[in-house]
């Protein structure tokens, strides 16, 4: 035996209206074939549902029994095809998201808040990792989307250039230097740098042998294999100095002052770049995409391939 949806639907009408004429009229189709139709499933089912009269129709008990599961049935197939709508449009989903910076402030930060807040229906999973695994969980679908520091150079992947953000650094707050509204990277030739050996440590590692390095001479810099909230920890016991993202000076100590740090151009940035497979066909990445995409920080001349 099979019932099929529009049964369902001219039964609950019928229901609601004590008539197949005015049931009739609602569902926008003639009487007959809604009697014939409600007929059909009577038979299949062996019961009667309805009492006809000339005054309408009345539900018998098994109909009614019958009519609060035909209610049931028609707003679960009404909710799954609003989900279903809604997974088309990246409205409903899943949304998993790799990257290795700080999200205590910042753009990043910003835009999934604000996806969270126009998508609460998108499940968003954050993924933390170093850049040497972010990368290949692309190609095994494990995530949809890395974001990272650096210029485009994976050009297997659709990318896009994002935002840019200001190195800073931390200071113990009696630091001589923390004093000033920013330093230039000649007033830090004789500190002594705790940098992480984890994610974006050797990036920023790789500015300052850049920026401070000459014939001869080279940054004293103590290597150490703990994350950036664990080394700002250290700066804060006044056992030196670090680098970190503007994006990381939302996590406050009470003991570390953060300064903007210059060359003779101004502040010194490091720019990133988000990454995702070229036949990914989640919607609710291409909705997320679109927000990066919209983002002020993010310069319309530098969005990349967004192919």
């Amino acid at each position: 035996m099979c019932v099929e949806v529009p049964h369902l639907r001219y039964v609950v009408a019928a229901a609601d209206h004590s008539s197949f004429r005015r049931a009739a009229a609602a569902l926008n189709i003639t009487q007959p074939t809604l009697s014939k139709r409600v007929r059909e499933l009577e038979a299949k089912l062996g019961v009667l549902l309805f009492e006809r009269s000339t005054g309408g129709a009345e539900l018998t008990p098994i109909g009614e029994e019958f009519v609060v599961s035909a209610r049931r049935v028609l707003a679960e197939l009404e909710a799954m095809e609003t989900r279903a709508k809604a997974g088309k449009r990246g409205d409903a989903g899943r949304l998993e998201i790799g990257y290795y910076t700080s999200l205590s402030t910042g753009a990043l930060r910003d835009t999934l808040l604000t996806f969270a807040n126009q998508h609460p229906d998108v499940e968003v999973n954050i993924i933390e990792g170093a850049r040497a695994s972010l990368i290949p969980l692309l190609d095994r679908g494990a995530v949809d989307i890395v974001v990272v520091l650096g210029e485009p150079n994976h050009t297997d992947y659709a990318h896009m250039s994002l935002w840019s953000e200001r190195i800073m650094v931390a200071f113990p707050k009696d630091h001589s230097l923390a004093a000033r509204d920013f330093v230039y990277w000649t007033d830090l030739k004789n500190e002594r740098f705790l940098m992480s050996r984890r994610d974006p440590g050797p990036e920023l590692q790789d500015v300052l042998i850049n920026k401070l390095t000459s014939p001869g001479d080279r940054p004293l810099i103590k290597p150490i294999n703990a994350h950036r909230e664990d080394i700002l920890s250290i700066v804060d016991g006044n056992r030196g100095i670090t680098l970190t993202c503007e994006s990381s000076t939302g996590n406050v100590l009470p003991g570390v002052a953060f300064r903007e740090v210059r060359d003779g151009n101004g502040p010194t940035r490091v720019g990133f770049v988000a990454y995702w497979r070229r036949n990914n066909d989640n919607p609710a990445l291409k909705q997320f995409l679109s927000l990066l995409h919209a983002h002020p920080a993010v310069p319309p001349a530098s969005n990349g391939s967004l192919a």
